[in-house]
């Protein structure tokens, strides 16, 4: 009888422990990996919601919580969560296709023309150096982090952000000033 209690203390204890370490991952990466589950998607619901599954899946794993709470692991999850989202959404163009009907136009929200513009032309980039810029300047991820992520050293990511960054600013320079449909700026 006395072992049994000693088992049930120590897993208590142990439980105890994963979830305050489960509760400092979410305090920690939530509002991150929703900007990037945002940048992704371009929709704050769907973000809110892959966002989710993403903490689900730590949670549902947490038996392995010592490999699964970390920053690359939660960055893995939103990947493969994130394909899925858009493969549901390619699933659901082609039926609205084959339905003849057009695709409801999803909430927009309040943002600048600089910052359409700016979203646009970093969305022309191939989709590593994409990634590089949403996790440098939208998620403001340190060196260190995005190495982490991408399982390379902060040396690599200093020099593939660099070539995303002469990447993006050939871009921004050859691009078409805005301007309305007369040509005035």
């Amino acid at each position: 009888m006395g072992l049994d209690r000693a088992n049930s203390s120590a897993s208590r204890v142990l439980g105890t422990s994963v979830v305050r370490a489960f509760d400092d991952l979410f305090r920690a990466y939530h509002s991150l990996i929703l900007t990037a589950a945002f940048n992704r998607l371009n929709d704050l619901g769907d973000a809110e919601d892959v966002t989710a599954e993403v903490f689900s899946a730590a949670w549902r794993h947490r038996g392995e919580h010592e490999l699964v709470f970390t920053l690359r692991w939660l960055y893995a999850t939103l990947r493969n969560v994130v394909g899925n989202e858009y493969r549901r959404r390619a699933r659901t163009a082609r039926r609205y296709q084959r339905l003849a009907a057009e695709a409801t136009e999803s909430t927009v929200l309040a943002v600048d023309d600089e910052a359409i513009m700016l979203r646009q032309i970093v969305s022309r980039l191939r989709p590593e150096d994409r990634e590089l810029i949403w996790m440098a300047y939208w998620e403001e991820l340190t060196r260190e982090e995005m190495a982490e992520v991408l399982g390379c050293s902060v040396g690599a990511v200093k020099v593939r952000l660099l070539r995303a960054r002469e990447r993006l600013k050939s871009l921004l320079e050859t691009r078409e000033p805005v301007g309305d449909e007369r040509g005035v700026p």
